[in-house]
Formats: structure tokens, C-alpha cells, sequence
């Protein structure tokens, strides 16, 4: 059947109209971009308009009214967004041009510059906290009828302050940044070895060394693990490894500085040398630039060179308007404690619980058992300087691991643990510098990996904004043991006469550390899903059932 020549007409203006419809609705819809989490630069990238009206409908998104509205609609999101791995934008750019999409300071340039900056102040820090052995002896010279009580608090309050108070600097960090933290921190450990060289009793020692010192300490260290966490993604394994490597190193480079500063200069000259060298902490931290800004200067800088090159301007419709200054932006909490709730965070409490009972007592007490076995002062250096060197490399070696993917982040973390016990259970058995070697190596290894991998597995499960929480609260259980354990430990061995029955204690706290947070998958399971956990978490929950 034939079709008049007005039927015919009318069936071919519809046509047309339709036709023209779809490419009005393809030119105008608001695109959608999902960040590409393993590009391994952040060039300019184009993205197509939407090609079906399911995709259209999914992309609830206002629009600009100018380029520049658009342009830093763009940074507003990027910055707010990505430490969640959000890679949508808060608006939407419609043209039938391309949309650029600025890049992310995370993971490269100047991130590298913290996390060295970081890895400075962590030298530092467990530097002059891993010394301090040698500094007590030489303190306890000077005040030969000092009690051993009295004299027992410098160390409590110095260890205790650094760990008790790790929650409360991380909301202050919140607060202030990382920056201003770190400069404040480092002038009040300045002052608590200044104050200390007039000393004259050992409460004064005490107060000044212990707890002002302690308190500093604590403030100069928490916010190099949040300004990690927020400078690194997809690297966030291998910065916290470089990280983790300055406390070992440390440990070997301050212990014969200490020795040599007190030969030449006495007790009051090396307060006043040391005071000097930690001051430099405050040019360290003046390097951690908050990453909120660190974003904007490279965005801002990203537009300057899109306008040096003549980049076409992103053209929009004015039919739906938003400014930026609309947009609400989600602000970190200084301290949450709803983590206390969430069963799948307790698990993380209760295994340092378990593991801090032998993670800063074993090697302690391995110069002890190596005396107790034969062992000279010459050999026992060697094992101490052994094991720190072993920890700095086992720590780098670590990260690098774990940011190529050969193995899961917390089946790293439990290898360690399962590693560390059986060194610690297998110390009785040695008899000789060697075999105390090997031991020690495997003691190594559990460190490395619990400090390496602890605060990528955190980050990862729980979200990037809630580590000033979760670091926080993880830090302060482990002071409350650091206050408590060393007592326990110390009733066995005067109730036992030897080393046996702490080192078997120590092993299978750290086996039975394993084992509760194996438990981790099977809590989450059960519990639900709560809303502190990230939904986006990477490397932690890889593969384990959904909660």
C-alpha cells in the first residue's frame, strides 16, 4: 500500500524532529566520570556525553552557568571527594566539547616531599625514645640515691604521654594541621630537654624528660600518619613502608650519638645538643603543607596552563544553576567514638592488646637472656644493632611488597604475628649468639609488618577522614598496656628466676593476637555493615566477604 504525499511528508518531518531530539538530548546531558584509580597520571582526560536515557537518568547533577563556576565546582569536588575514592563530579559541564578533568596531588610530586618529611620525624622520635635506655643510665649516675621507683616514672611518663595521648593530638591535628602540630610538638620536646639541664631532683628529671618530653614526642609523631593517609592512595602501602623505616633507623644512629655526646660534653651539654637536634622537627613539619591546600595549588595550577594553551572553555546550559559555594563539603571529626561500637574496630583493639605484650618487651629482654646465657657485651651489641638494621629493611621491603599486590594486607599483618610468636616461643631454646640471631630476625619480621601494614589496614577499612580516630584510639590502648604490661612481665620473672615462662607468655600472646584478628571477617559478617566502614576499602578487605 502506497502512502499519500502529504502522509509521506508528515512521516518524514516526525522523523526528523525525533532525529533531532536525540542529538539536542546527546549534546546537552550532563556527563559522568568515574575516577581512574590506576592511571598513573593525571593528564587530561575526555569524556563523551551519555549515549541512552537509563545513563541520563542515573546523572542527577547540576549544572554551571560559567566555565569558571564548572572549573572550581571541579576542584571543590576533587578535593572533598577523593580520599574516598569518589570520582564523580558535584556538578555536571554540558557541551558537546570535551570536559577536562583536573588532576590529584595524591601519590606523587610533592606527596613524596611529606612522606620524607615524615620518615625525618619519625627518626627523630624513636630516635631519642629507643636512646633513652643509655640517657636512664647516665641520669641515674648523676642522682645515685635516687629510688628505683621514683626513678621508674621518667620512663612510664615518657612512654606513657606518647601513647595515652595519641587520640587527643589527633583531633588536634584535625584542628590545627598537620603543620602547625608538628612545629608545636617539636618546641615543647625543645623545652622539655632544656628544662631539664638545671635539674636538681629526680621529680624535676621526671616532669621535665618524662612527661613534658613524652607529650611533645606524641605531638611531633601522630600527625605524620594522617598526613600519609591523605597524601597517598593507590601508593599508600609503599609511603607507609618509607615511613615505618625512620623508627628502626633510629634506633641505630641515636644510641652511640648519645654515648659520644655525653663523653665529650657531659650530661647537661648533650640535653643541650640534643634539644638542638630535635628542634629541627619544626622545619620537618613545616614541610607537611595540609593536603586540602597542597590540592588547591595544583588544580590552580592545572587551570593556569589550560588558559596558557588556549584550552577551549566548557559551554553549559543555564537552565539549572549552582554555584560552589553551594556545595556542602564533609568536614572530619576530630574524634569519633562511634568506632568504640563498631565490632569490626574492636577486633583491632583487642589484638594490640594482645600483641603489645610482647611487640616492645622481647627485644628488650634479649640482651638479658643473652647474658644469661654467655653471651658478652660485645655480642649483645651486635644483636641489638643486628635487629635494628634488619627492622629498617624488613620494613622498607614491606611496603614495596605490599604495593604490588603479592599478597593481602592483613594476610601480611597475620604472617607477621604467627612469624613473631614462633621466634618468641623458640628463644629459650638458644644457646648461642647465632641462634639468638635468628630469633631475632623473626621478632624483626613481626614488627616490620605489624607497623608497616597496621596503619594502611586502618586507612583502608575504615576511611582515610576517621584515622584521627581510629589511629588514635589504636595508640592510646596500646599506652594503657605499655603501663601495665612491663609490671606483669616483671612479677613472672622475679616469681620464675629466669626467661622461660615470659618468652612462652610473649609467643603466644602474639599466636593468639593472630588469631583474633583472623577473626575479623566472621565479626563484620555478623555484626552488619556499619557506616564507619569505607565501602570503597582496598587492600583490607579484598576478597573476604561482603559484611
Amino acid at each position: 500500500m502506497t502512502l499519500s504525499h502529504s502522509e509521506a511528508g508528515e512521516n518524514e518531518r516526525a522523523k526528523n524532529q525525533t532525529l533531532s531530539k536525540r542529538h539536542l538530548d546527546n549534546t546537552t546531558a550532563a556527563p559522568s566520570i568515574e575516577d581512574d584509580r590506576q592511571t598513573k597520571d593525571d593528564q587530561q582526560r575526555v569524556i563523551p556525553a551519555a549515549d541512552s536515557a537509563e545513563e541520563r537518568r542515573s546523572l542527577e547533577l547540576p549544572l554551571f552557568s560559567s566555565d569558571a563556576e564548572c572549573r572550581e565546582g571541579v576542584i571543590a569536588l576533587t578535593s572533598s571527594g577523593e580520599e574516598k575514592g569518589e570520582g564523580k563530579l558535584p556538578s555536571s559541564c554540558n557541551s558537546h566539547e570535551s570536559l577536562v578533568v583536573p588532576p590529584s596531588g595524591k601519590d606523587k610530586g610533592y606527596a613524596w616531599v611529606v612522606v620524607s618529611a615524615v620518615f625525618l620525624v619519625n627518626l627523630l622520635v624513636a630516635g631519642y625514645v629507643k636512646s633513652f635506655g643509655i640517657l636512664y643510665i647516665l641520669i641515674l649516675e648523676s642522682f645515685p640515691g635516687a629510688s628505683g621507683a621514683a626513678a621508674g616514672w621518667i620512663l612510664g611518663l615518657l612512654v606513657g604521654c606518647r601513647g595515652l595521648l595519641a587520640a587527643v593530638m589527633g583531633a588536634f591535628t584535625v584542628m590545627v594541621g598537620p603543620r602547625a602540630c608538628v612545629i608545636i610538638g617539636s618546641l615543647t620536646v625543645t623545652a622539655g630537654l632544656l628544662a631539664a639541664v638545671p635539674a636538681v631532683s629526680i621529680v624535676h628529671i621526671a616532669f621535665t624528660l618524662g612527661a613534658l618530653v613524652g607529650v611533645g614526642l606524641c605531638m611531633s609523631e601522630t600527625p605524620g600518619f594522617l598526613a600519609v593517609t591523605d597524601y597517598f592512595q593507590d601508593k599508600r602501602a609503599l609511603a607507609n613502608g618509607f615511613r615505618a623505616a625512620g623508627n628502626p633507623l633510629g634506633g641505630v644512629l641515636f644510641s652511640p650519638l648519645v654515648v659520644a655526646l655525653h663523653q665529650y660534653f657531659g650530661l647537661q651539654g648533650a640535653l643541650i645538643l640534643m634539644a638542638g637536634i630535635m628542634l629541627h622537627m619544626a622545619i620537618l613539619g613545616a614541610l607537611m603543607r595540609p593536603f586540602q591546600i597542597h590540592q588547591n595549588l595544583v588544580q590552580a595550577e592545572f587551570w593556569k596552563d589550560q588558559a596558557r594553551q588556549n584550552t577551549p572553555g566548557l559551554r553549559v546550559s543555564s537552565s539549572q544553576q549552582i554555584k560552589p559555594s553551594d556545595q556542602k563539603r564533609e568536614k572530619k571529626k576530630p574524634l569519633n567514638f562511634r568506632m568504640l561500637k563498631n565490632p569490626s574496630y574492636l577486633i583491632y583493639l583487642l589484638m594490640v592488646m594482645c600483641v603489645n605484650i610482647a611487640m616492645p618487651n622481647a627485644l628488650l629482654y634479649t640482651p638479658t637472656y643473652g647474658k644469661s646465657i654467655g653471651l658478652s657485651a660485645y655480642e649483645n651489641s651486635v644483636i641489638a644493632s643486628y635487629t635494628s638494621a634488619c627492622d629498617f629493611v624488613m620494613r622498607l621491603l614491606c611496603g614495596w611488597t605490599s604495593s604490588l599486590k603479592l599478597y593481602e594486607a592483613h594476610h601480611g599483618l597475620i604472617a607477621g604475628l604467627l612469624v613473631g610468636g614462633i621466634g618468641c616461643l623458640l628463644t629459650p631454646l638458644c644457646n648461642n649468639m647465632w641462634q639468638l640471631l635468628g630469633a631475632a630476625t623473626s621478632l624483626s619480621f613481626c614488627m616490620a609488618f605489624f607497623w608497616t601494614l597496621i596503619n594502611t589496614l586502618l586507612a583502608d577499612e575504615f576511611g582515610g577522614d576517621a584515622m584521627a580516630s581510629t589511629w588514635g584510639f589504636f595508640r592510646m590502648t596500646q599506652g594503657i598496656c605499655s603501663f601495665l604490661y612491663p609490671s606483669l612481665i616483671g612479677l613472672v620473672l622475679d616469681a620464675t628466676g629466669g626467661l622461660t615462662i615470659p618468652y612462652l607468655m610473649m609467643g603466644s600472646a602474639l599466636v593468639l593476637g593472630a588469631g583474633v584478628f583472623s577473626l575479623r571477617p566472621l565479626i563484620a559478617r555478623i555484626s552488619g555493615p556499619k557506616k564507619e566502614l569505607n565501602p570503597q576499602s582496598s587492600s583490607s578487605l579484598r576478597g573476604e566477604p561482603a559484611a
